[in-house]
């Protein structure tokens, strides 16, 4: 079945039984993710129309030719005037009356227009669209699996360029350089910090320059397919002190023990409190990770199911998610490791294959 009439159904089933229209609204990539997982096209402004047994695509003149060769949803061109007009017009040919919509993607102002144009009631669907991406076919598996492993390969290229003096800007440049060398696209903005700068755990690369004994810490990933991975391992240049061996260790210990515990239908707040209490019972306690354990990936970064103190969803059979604790020492250092993870009947699934001992250069 269609990824679309899929959709159609979970909406009636779980939503409104009276739905008779899906409408995803993509301006300026607002829901490219969503675009592509159901019609195949990737580019940045679209209107997807989903009916029972009909689909269509709004675009204008930039993506007429695109549509054909990325979608079979069949092309409505929008070639003069608003948008927002040739969408109504269109709806109303379609007599819709009950427009399912992605309220958190859907702007304000559009919103309003449409509710003007419209004699329609217009329920949102983001719940049930996103618990229908958060369980991944394995093909999808196979895509972040692949994305890893040119991730991983890049990585791995890298660590030859550091040396006391480059920059973590430097760094970030040849990372990205080589991930795209290696057929992939970079996953998501890439995170590279140095020294005290690991403390930040979303720390931006800057012209900082590494030097000898300080930690790197990198957040990276590739996109293969509009999949993506999301990693996370920490490099010291030099000789580690024996406090960043003692907190790496504690880290390490806090991602097995939350690995071990994982599987599907079990609580994400539990596993987000295993992990959390190897370091909460160490004189580390108060710079543990104040974020949530993990979170889906897969065309988006960021994505349900997520694992944190909140969060009490059995986690589903096909997720994908991070697995990522660590701990943050404001001024001094910071220390992350970081999985990708299947979830299985019985277990995580790691995706991740590299080592997760601390790389020294």
């Amino acid at each position: 079945m269609k990824r679309s009439q899929k959709l159609m159904n979970y909406v009636k089933s779980n939503i409104h039984r009276d739905v008779d229209t899906v409408m995803i609204w993509n301006y300026e990539n607002s829901s490219t993710a969503n675009t592509f997982y159901l019609s195949g096209f990737r580019g940045s402004c679209s209107v997807l129309i989903i009916q029972d047994g009909s689909n269509y695509v709004i675009t204008d003149s930039r993506y007429f030719e695109q549509v054909e060769q990325e979608s079979d949803f069949v092309l409505v061109k929008h070639t003069s005037g608003k948008l927002i007009q040739t969408v109504a017009s269109f709806l109303k040919t379609l007599s819709a009356q009950f427009i399912g919509f992605e309220a958190e993607r859907l702007d304000c102002k559009t919103y309003g227009e449409l509710r003007h144009e419209l004699n329609a009631e217009f329920i949102p669907i983001d719940d049930v669209l996103y618990r229908m991406r958060s369980i991944k076919s394995e093909e999808e598996v196979s895509k972040i699996r692949t994305a890893s492993r040119i991730a991983e390969k890049a990585f791995k290229d890298t660590l030859g360029c550091i040396k006391e003096g480059v920059t973590e800007l430097e760094i970030c440049a040849e990372l990205e350089y080589r991930i795209k060398k290696l057929g992939g696209q970079v996953g998501f903005e890439t995170l590279i910090g140095s020294g005290h700068n690991t403390s930040k755990p979303h720390v931006k690369p800057t012209a900082k320059k590494v030097e000898n004994g300080e930690l790197i810490l990198f957040d990276f990933g590739a996109r293969v397919d509009g999949y993506c991975c999301d990693i996370t391992r920490m490099v010291v240049l030099g000789k580690p002190s024996a406090e960043i061996i003692e907190c790496y260790d504690l880290v390490k210990h806090s991602l097995k023990r939350a690995t071990d515990e994982g599987r599907a239908g079990q609580i994400p707040s539990q596993i987000d409190k295993v992990a959390r209490h190897v370091i909460l019972q160490s004189k580390y306690a108060e710079h543990c990770f104040k974020y949530g354990l993990g979170h889906g990936i897969g065309l988006e970064v960021h994505e349900p199911p997520r694992m944190g103190p909140i969060f009490n969803d059995p986690l589903p059979v096909g997720a994908v998610i991070t697995v990522e604790p660590g701990i943050y020492i404001p001024g001094k250092f910071g220390i992350r490791i970081e999985n990708d993870v299947v979830v299985r009947d019985d277990c995580f699934e790691k995706i991740t294959d590299l080592d997760e001992e601390l790389i020294t250069i």
